[in-house]
């Protein structure tokens, strides 16, 4: 069974670095993120000040939480959005793409959230990046980290 690019030796796996992949960067299809459509992928609560907090698990097995997390400890990371993450939480409710909420965020905002397509792309990013919503295309195929 051949797992190409990489090569096996008895007790570990070298990934392959040819010169091309030293010098040159594969040419990978340009995703506008405009177009795609968040998910969330998390539990969330709003309290009364309508700040939305997102809640993710420390861990995801079952023994590690045992294992590492002491009985006095949350086995939850909680993470508190200001006003314009609790609006731009509030509006991934999976039919919304990046353009439409960041049109909803002028709408609320005005000029103070400018330039909103910049910000956007930065708050989308560390979404996905820490778990908290998946980037799906138009036809619900996830995105590729």
């Amino acid at each position: 069974m051949s797992t190409f690019p990489f090569r096996h030796t008895e007790h570990h796996t070298f990934p392959i670095i040819s010169h091309h992949t030293m010098f040159w960067k594969s040419k990978q299809p340009e995703i506008n993120l405009l177009d795609l459509i968040p998910h969330r992928i998390c539990e969330y609560t709003v309290d009364e000040e309508q700040r939305v907090t997102v809640s993710i698990p420390r861990f995801k097995s079952a023994w590690m939480l045992k294992t590492f997390i002491p009985k006095w400890k949350s086995p939850y990371v909680r993470t508190r959005f200001d006003d314009f993450g609790s609006f731009v939480w509030m509006q991934c409710d999976g039919s919304r793409n990046v353009h439409e909420i960041a049109e909803k965020l002028r709408e609320e905002y005005g000029s103070d959230i400018e330039p909103a397509h910049d910000r956007l792309k930065l708050f989308f990013q560390q979404l996905s990046l820490r778990g908290y919503v998946e980037l799906r295309f138009i036809d619900g195929t996830p995105v590729e980290k």
